[in-house]
């Protein structure tokens, strides 16, 4: 890989890694897998890859939640990372999940290191706010955490592109066979275990009748995604006014 497009990956995961936490779903978006594989396939020239990869990935943390602001798992390394040693490797797809997830599991500490640094920006941004240093408050609210995502997410995700692709795709290819169909396999598991993560959070009374009225509407009306998409936007309408409606009754 170039080394242009080394940088861009290594921008994108330090721009993004400020975003991790950010409220707005719109931004936040930019950081779940689905978003990332193509943001990643795009910049390493396998767009298509890069999508289908961060989709399997996707389905594998659709159970993701941060419960009292403990962190499961870092689904936005798993998501940059993940897909760029899928393709990287040259592997299937499918596989991406069991490639992240370990990844994911690694950037738990990287995310943990971030939010312990950031917390000296703050104190350092009472200080100035103390002294009426408008400037210093800018610069350490705004550049430094920048520059600490460049060294925690920029740096390492340069060195992957840059001087890793050839180790990654050498590594891959002497990995025996019966060893890449267990990955497969385990990828496959992945999006499953996100599923049931998924309904264990959605298990309530209310819901269920839900879940299984779009299941036997796909089974045997043949429906596609977009035509579910349309059904379960105005079935979520028609509840969420309906309790507004009772609530305001």
């Amino acid at each position: 890989m170039s080394n242009l497009q080394a940088l861009l990956f290594a921008l994108a995961c330090t721009l993004w890694g400020n975003f991790f936490n950010s409220p707005n779903l719109l931004i936040f978006a930019g950081v779940t897998p689905l978003t990332s594989g193509l943001i990643t396939g795009v910049i390493l020239g396998d767009p298509l890859t890069g999508l289908v990869a961060g989709g399997f990935i996707q389905v594998a943390y659709l159970g993701w939640v941060t419960a009292g602001g403990a962190l499961p798992s870092n689904m936005f390394l798993a998501g940059y990372f993940g897909t760029a040693l899928t393709i990287l490797a040259g592997a299937d797809p499918s596989t991406a999940p069991a490639l992240a997830i370990p990844i994911g599991l690694i950037g738990i500490l990287v995310h943990q290191a971030q939010m312990t640094l950031n917390a000296f920006f703050v104190h350092q941004g009472d200080r100035y706010a103390e002294k009426g240093n408008f400037k210093g408050i800018t610069i350490i609210q705004t550049i430094a955490p920048l520059i600490l995502n460049a060294v925690l997410y920029g740096l390492p995700a340069f060195l992957l592109i840059r001087f890793g692709s050839s180790i990654v795709e050498t590594t891959f290819q002497q990995i025996p066979q019966w060893l890449i169909n267990g990955l497969s396999f385990t990828g496959t598991m992945m999006p499953a275990l996100g599923i049931a993560m998924l309904l264990y959070y959605m298990g309530k009374k209310y819901i269920l009748p839900f879940f299984f009225l779009g299941f036997f509407m796909v089974l045997y009306l043949n429906l596609g995604l977009n035509a579910m998409a349309v059904f379960g936007i105005l079935i979520a309408l028609v509840y969420f006014l309906q309790k507004t409606q009772e609530g305001v009754a």
